[in-house]
């Protein structure tokens, strides 16, 4: 049951289930599985703090929310848990650009299994610009900084990778906009890691930067960089027939 206090109109939390097909070989709760959780809450908590910012409310007006970097920092990446219990706040705006907190619990021992920080555009559906938030939607709250918030790192593209594998966009990857889901990006970025490793390791950190958009039909190629020793991968993730980065990422594991 999602839980609003109506004191704290940007803050709200929610409890996911965990099911079978959310885990992988070694009980972990997948990757997709937890994105998908937040954006879920994301999208609960914007149109709760009014319908203008909603999805349905800036559809109608042809504009659209978009996702453009993830920050997490895992304090123990979730293994055999069957509840999560995910809570958001929204930041407000600085300028062009939102921010948003989450924290993420097992729901069943109250222990914190990562948090996380976001940023966001409003974009205009039919020509693609940018919409100053602070000037269409002046009551939006204000960003205001602290002093332990998560910084978003900069992730630089990869020069050479160790290994790729190519991806066809399927209609089932597809969100309400017609664009690739942004969960399907973690996806094929983890799909690029061998078997041993990937099965041998959970994410530590992980840097998400989205930036273009992808549709039904388009092949994607997702490379990868490895530091074996230091646990640490960097991924990009290319138009195959453009050779548009569409999304960069990087990931710090631990072992299992």
């Amino acid at each position: 049951m999602i839980t609003i206090e109506p004191e704290k109109k940007y803050c709200i939390e929610n409890v996911y289930p965990v099911s079978m097909s959310e885990e992988d070989m070694n009980y972990c709760v997948k990757p997709a599985a937890l994105l998908n959780f937040m954006q879920d809450l994301a999208a609960k908590s914007i149109a709760h703090i009014g319908y203008e910012y909603s999805v349905e409310g800036l559809s109608q007006r042809g504009l659209g929310w978009f996702l453009i970097r993830y920050g997490i920092e895992f304090d123990d990446y979730p293994i055999g848990v069957k509840n999560i219990k995910v809570q958001t706040e929204c930041r407000g705006v600085n300028k062009m650009t939102t921010y948003r907190d989450f924290e993420c619990f097992d729901a069943d021992t109250g222990k914190r299994l990562l948090r996380s920080v976001t940023s966001w555009y409003i974009v205009d559906l039919k020509n693609k610009s940018l919409v100053n938030i602070s000037q269409e939607f002046p009551d939006f709250l204000v960003f205001e900084k602290r002093e332990d918030d998560l910084v978003l790192n900069k992730i630089k593209p990869i020069q050479d990778y160790d290994s790729e594998k190519i991806f066809h966009v399927r209609y089932d990857d597809l969100d309400m906009n017609g664009h690739v889901n942004n969960t399907v990006y973690i996806t094929w970025a983890m799909e690029a890691l061998d078997f041993d490793f990937r099965s041998k390791h959970k994410l530590k950190n992980l840097d998400i930067y989205f930036k273009h958009e992808v549709c039904y039909g388009d092949d994607i190629i997702s490379m990868v960089k490895y530091d074996k020793e230091n646990l640490i991968t960097e991924h990009l993730i290319k138009n195959a027939a453009t050779g548009d980065e569409v999304c960069l990422l990087k990931a710090e594991f631990v072992n299992i």
